[in-house]
């Protein structure tokens, strides 16, 4: 995995743990009655909402692609008794998630694992699902098949796939190239995935029944938390006197334009897509 992704994370942790102690790494999920000022119940929505699409039950063996500290990993172990494997190339996030999973009394459910969630090193054909939440656009390209035919490659027949993440609908032209730029350098991807393109990825690498749910106006609530936490954070830099790092400042930049990017509806989507392997 390249070097600059785990960069990012170091430099980042602090600012990740202010969005989410408990370890989510992505946007939540907003519905009727859910308090949409109470972050942590949005986040875990959004990971049921995905893994929803895997029909899981206990007994099944999971993997989370790209799993950060492995917080979904354990919310979709307790709740459905399922195996999960989690896969994250950060070994502090390991360490955490590993440790978490044990307080939890989950290590027999939710393991991690260090290493690169397209070339996992788990046998072919042993798993019953496999999901990914933010996590996709660290795959190659913008159809990224890398992470896809690693999914595909590992997942029993019939098995089930689903991932949540932005996509592009077409390639980005003037400033809102610039625009996704800043985006893709403060979060160290290379580019971020693009609609028509993964799709046609999961056909080539052996899924079918491919459903797409558009999901981006459910995000809206939790996403208005971001500008308040970073305004927040500059405040207490500001009075303390302390400056924020070059990669802590990239980050707070990706946030802001990944903001303004979801605010492109002609350019940018928010989707749950899920299908089975062939």
């Amino acid at each position: 995995m390249d070097e600059r992704i785990t960069a990012h994370y170091h430099a980042s942790a602090a600012l990740y743990k202010r969005w989410s102690p408990e370890g989510h790494l992505h946007f939540g999920y907003w519905r009727w009655p859910l308090n949409p000022f109470r972050r942590k119940a949005l986040l875990e929505e959004l990971v049921l909402r995905t893994v929803a699409a895997l029909q899981p039950h206990a007994g099944q063996h999971l993997v989370d692609l790209g799993c950060g500290y492995g917080t979904a990993a354990r919310l979709v172990a307790e709740r459905h008794g399922c195996k999960v494997t989690g896969i994250t190339a950060v070994e502090e996030q390991m360490i955490e998630g590993a440790a978490a999973a044990a307080a939890h009394g989950l290590s027999h459910l939710a393991r991690m694992r260090c290493g690169d969630f397209r070339r996992t090193g788990i046998p072919s054909g042993m798993l019953d699902g496999a999901y990914a939440i933010e996590s996709f656009d660290y795959g190659a390209g913008a159809d990224k098949e890398d992470v896809l035919a690693e999914a595909a490659r590992i997942l029993k027949p019939g098995g089930r796939f689903a991932m949540a993440g932005g996509f592009l609908l077409k390639p980005p032209t003037g400033r809102r190239a610039a625009l996704v730029r800043a985006t893709n350098e403060g979060w160290a991807i290379d580019c971020l995935a693009q609609r028509a393109p993964f799709l046609a990825a999961l056909e080539r690498v052996g899924f079918q029944d491919v459903t797409v749910r558009d999901i981006s106006w459910r995000l809206g609530p939790s996403a208005i938390h971001g500008p308040v936490l970073i305004a927040r954070l500059w405040l207490e830099r500001l009075l303390r006197g302390t400056r924020l790092r070059p990669l802590e400042r990239a980050h707070l930049r990706s946030c802001w334009s990944g903001i303004l990017l979801g605010t492109q509806f002609d350019l940018f989507r928010y989707l749950i897509v899920s299908a089975r392997k062939a």
